[in-house]
């Protein structure tokens, strides 16, 4: 089992939910019974994309397990999105369907650990990562 870097879990999943949570409520204003399913599909797909991006950031700052911090990057996104969705429909009184969470955290993981692989792709190609190290590369 590979040392988990929490710090580097928590800034994933917050980079996780900078995408997400707009997305979230834009969704919850567009998005009714009677929405197109590609409108529907197009919102899962961003937010699949912004799970992916949690577990992009977990993978970039942990190089040493970066499939980990990916996943339990996206996974923290997962958990937080839908603790605010979970107290919303227990207000509202809709219903709760419990064993849908584990396997929705699955798939977010799973998103997680796509990103971390890419992540971990761009350190190994020799690719710039960041501004500065692409600057360092130009010729003076």
């Amino acid at each position: 089992m590979p040392d988990i870097n929490w710090s580097v879990v928590r800034t994933a999943a917050a980079s996780g939910l900078v995408i997400v949570i707009p997305l979230t409520i834009l969704s919850l204003v567009v998005l009714d019974d009677d929405s197109s399913s590609y409108a529907k599909l197009g919102f899962f797909g961003l937010t699949m994309f912004g799970f992916a991006a949690a577990g992009y950031g977990g993978g970039k700052l942990a190089p040493h397990a970066p499939m980990a911090h990916g996943a339990l990057g996206a996974a923290g996104t997962y958990v937080v999105i839908q603790t605010f969705g979970v107290l919303r429909r227990l207000i509202s009184g809709d219903e709760i369907n419990a064993i849908g969470y584990p396997l929705q955290a699955l798939i977010a993981a799973g998103c997680g650990i796509f990103g971390a692989a890419f992540a971990d792709w761009v350190r190994r190609s020799g690719r710039p990562t960041s501004v500065d190290e692409l600057r360092s590369r130009l010729p003076r």
